[in-house]
Parts: structure tokens; sequence; C-alpha cells
């Protein structure tokens, strides 16, 4: 039987709506897709509801006529600036008359986990689980089947403010649809983008979008850790503006026909018009320039991540390096300035999903949206997942193997 998901991600630069089926056997086609321009929102939360629930509505609706089917339910990729790592950990005896650990045992470990107190101005939006440990054995992934007396889980509480969460529910309710689950933007972001083996080995997935920038550690095939940032592309298009002093759309659209990461690979005799402003004259400025204002503020951006990887701890784990993702990597020669600041490999990511996949879904700004489908999937599946010893990677990595 086919199941059908639908995610929607309400970012500040625009609306994104995915719709796939689930076919049986695993197999997941992408059936629709649609995109709005937003409004309402910044830094990633939505301040305005009215506005808000209007471009989800207009994007849902390209998404549906592209899909042919009309949507009831969603799953929620939560973001903004308030994205942050709580660690928690979770302990319970295995009960006596039970020969090994089942997935009941598993279910109890990680609600003990989830019952701490937390800000009061929060919620719990996610939850990964870093290791589990039978009678004091750690680095464990599944310890269904497992014999042992005692269960302890190291879980990770991704906590996201409360009104910015409400605020999401409310304008999807608004739009028609009914919220039934959500997670973390940047998890569904390493599930659109990464490699089985990526994500197993250690990798940094750093998503530059317009207000915010997320930044998440996975290991072992999980998310272990994320957090966020209020600077992003739209900080470097303001900076435009002053730089060259014209206006935000003058800028933004400077940037992303001219924009480069690297001022030194640009050629000094290279030169951009730049359109006159209430009436005054059209003028030509080196593209020198444009990457001279666009570098600092991006190399800026992935200091702050880095230093925020290094307060976790979690810098020297990055074994597999890291992955750029979101509208901003799309900037010229991002992957070379985030090499020299994370003396790290650096690629890239896209969605990567089997079949005929339409462009806009193929694209680095479409990873959350792609990724809260793949989260629905992940959390429909998850009971089967306890029982089998399976996971959403082992699907992946037959798309890869599919697609070679």
């Amino acid at each position: 039987m086919q199941e059908i998901y639908v995610g929607i991600y309400v970012g500040t630069h625009s609306v994104k709506v995915a719709i796939v089926e689930e076919r049986l056997g695993g197999e997941i086609i992408v059936r629709g897709v649609g995109e709005a321009k937003s409004d309402g929102v910044v830094r990633g939360n939505i301040v305005d509801i009215d506005k808000a629930e209007k471009a989800l509505s207009s994007a849902l609706s390209d998404a549906e006529k592209m899909a042919d089917i009309q949507a009831r339910e969603a799953f929620l990729a939560v973001g903004g600036d308030g994205i942050r790592t709580l660690s928690s950990r979770g302990i319970t005896a295995v009960p006596k008359d039970k020969d090994s650990i089942d997935s009941t045992c598993v279910s109890e470990v990680l609600q003990a986990a989830r019952a701490v107190v937390i800000p009061s101005e929060a919620v719990i939006i996610d939850s990964v689980v870093r290791e589990f440990v039978v009678d004091g054995q750690g680095g464990i992934n599944d310890p269904v089947g497992m014999a042992g007396a005692r269960l302890e889980a190291d879980v990770g509480l991704l906590i996201a403010p409360r009104n910015a969460f409400n605020n999401l529910e409310r304008t999807a309710e608004r739009a028609g649809l009914v919220p039934n689950g959500q997670a973390a933007a940047i998890r569904g972001c390493g599930l659109a983008v990464l490699t089985p083996d990526e994500a197993e080995i250690g990798i940094g997935v750093m998503d530059i979008g317009c207000g915010t920038t997320e930044v998440g550690v996975f290991r072992r095939g999980n998310l272990i850790w994320a957090s966020s940032i209020g600077y992003a592309g739209d900080s470097v298009t303001k900076d435009m503006t002053v730089g060259l002093s014209v206006p935000y759309e003058i800028a933004e659209s400077l940037k992303l026909e001219f924009g480069c990461a690297l001022q030194n690979s640009v050629d000094m005799s290279e030169m951009v018009n730049i359109p006159g402003v209430s009436g005054r004259k059209a003028q030509s400025v080196e593209r020198r320039f444009l990457a001279q204002i666009i570098e600092p503020r991006l190399e800026e951006i992935m200091i702050m991540c880095k230093d925020l990887l290094f307060e976790a701890d979690l810098l020297n784990k990055l074994t597999a390096g890291v992955v750029i993702t979101g509208g901003s990597s799309l900037t010229e020669d991002i992957v070379p300035l985030a090499e020299k600041v994370f003396n790290l490999p650096v690629r890239t990511g896209v969605p990567s999903l089997p079949g005929e996949v339409p462009s806009l879904a193929c694209t680095p700004q479409f990873a959350s949206a792609i990724g809260a489908v793949l989260a629905a999937s992940e959390r429909c599946h998850r009971a089967d997942i306890l029982e089998s010893n399976d996971s959403l990677w082992s699907k992946i990595r037959k798309w890869f193997v599919k697609k070679i």
C-alpha cells in the first residue's frame, strides 16, 4: 500500500512544499513541489501569520497541482535561529522475566530521556539518540535482542522557542493542513543530502539559508547535535546595500548574479554595472569589490559555526568533512572558502532521490522540504525500524546503489 507524505518548510526567503509517494518496498517518488516567496518571516520565525499563511497556501497549491493530490496533513521542518540541543540521559531496568531487550524497553528509556525540565519558553521539537548503553557497555546503535539488566540512552533533545513553533503550527492549520509531526530542519537536510557512509563515519552539515544558518553533526547514521545562528545570506545582502548604496532588491540581484566568496579568485578586469537609484546615473564597479563585501561576512558565519562545533567538542569528529546546503551554498567559490575556514574536505549538498525528480527539488534550497518528507517516512516506520534493526539510511543506501 502506498503512503503519501507532505513536508513543508517556512523559511525567511521562501516557503517550500514537497509531496512524495512511498511505494511498496520503500521507494520514494517525488510527486509535486511548490515554492512561494516568504512574507512575514524573520530569521526563520513567523512574525505575521496572515502573510505567512498566504505564502504557504500558494506553495501548497502549486505542489498539489503538480502531484494531482489534495494534501490534508503535513510534516513540519522546524528551523530558525532558536534551535538548540540539550543533552539528556534516560535509564530503565530490563524486567527480569525478559530474556533480552525489546522495543518496549527502548521506548521506555527514550521516554525517560525526554522527561527532563526544559525552559518554559521552549518546546522539544525533535530528539536524537547518540548511543545506547547496556550494563555499562556503550557505543550501541540498536540494543534490541541484547541481553542485559540495565539500559541507558544518551539523547540529544532539540528545542525551539515555543511561540515560534506554535506560530508555525497555526500557519499550517490556517492553510488547511493538519500538522502530523515535526523534525528539526537540519536533520531533514542531512537525510536529503548525505550519503549513508558520510552519516556513519561523522560529518557536519551547514545549511546557510537566507535568515539563519543551521549546523548539525551526524555520526553512526544519526544527528547527534544541532544549533543555529541568526546570520546567513540576508546578512550578506544587507552588507552589500551599505557598501554599494543600493536598495535591498538590487543588492540581492547583484549577489546572485555576480557574487563570489573569494575575492582573490575574481579577475580585477571584471566590471559590474550598478543601476542608478532615484535618478542617479548608473555606475560600474569592479566585481572584486562585491567579493570584498561578500567574503568577510560568509567567513564570519562559518567561523561562528566552527566555534559552536568546537565548544561542543565535535570539530574533531568530522571525519568526512562538511557538507554545505541551503540557498547561499550556490555562491561561487563558497566551497574553497569553507575548506580554508574548517581545514576539512567540503562539498555542496543537494537532495538525492531516485527516479525523475522535478528540477526544483534537486537544489540545495529544497533540502529542508525534501528532508521533511524523509523524516516523515522515518517516523511512520519507526516501530518497524526497531523490530527489523533497519533504518532510513538503509533505504537511502539502496537508492545510491540503484543510481550507480
